[in-house]
């Protein structure tokens, strides 16, 4: 059972983080300060540093956070209904859904994902995931090359989604793709 100060705590953490991400987001992780995330998040730099020793530590917990809600819905993609070809467009969709919705169209976008060493291997473990499911499920559906074809459909999905950010057809592109590219697999089946 979760206690009231439980779920207090759980409440000021999560708004830290959302205060947080949206600066980061806005001006950059570099150009965001402490003192600039406790003010935006309206407590006392003296409660955040109580919940995150440091800019790092915030930084690297909402990445792990983005990274959860991925995997999440990348797993509940996966996981419906369909054949291999429209749960893995909806598993994809799903997937970089979830991240255009937590950075948006940030001039800051990269830096968020990349610039910090800590993330950078969170979001490759996350990643090497994300493959081993798509292989694991292409195999099953008896896909010969199921390794290479994975790794084909998720740099064409970064791909979609670098250039189409803002447009609100890019999950309709990502199951379109995955679609045009497994559906000839599965028929090429002895």
């Amino acid at each position: 059972m979760v206690t009231p100060a439980q779920t207090r705590t759980s409440d000021k953490r999560d708004k830290l983080l959302d205060a947080a991400r949206e600066l980061f987001l806005r001006q950059g992780l570099r150009a965001t300060s402490m003192e600039a995330i406790a003010r935006a998040a309206g407590v006392a730099k003296p409660t955040l540093y109580a919940y995150f020793p440091d800019k790092d530590a915030l930084f690297l917990a909402i990445v792990a956070q983005v990274l959860d809600d991925k995997a999440r819905a990348f797993a509940a993609g996966l996981a419906g209904p369909g054949a291999v070809d429209v749960r893995i467009g909806a598993a994809l969709a799903a997937e970089f859904a979830v991240v255009s919705k937590a950075i948006g169209t940030s001039p800051h976008a990269d830096e968020f994902f990349a610039a910090h060493r800590a993330s950078a291997a969170l979001v490759a473990e996350a990643e090497a995931k994300a493959t081993a499911q798509l292989v694991a499920a292409l195999t099953a559906a008896g896909v010969t090359s199921a390794e290479r074809l994975a790794h084909l459909l998720l740099d064409a999905c970064f791909g979609l989604a670098q250039k189409n950010s803002s447009r609100d057809t890019l999950g309709e592109d990502i199951r379109l793709l995955a679609q045009r590219l497994i559906a000839p697999e599965l028929m090429a089946k002895p």
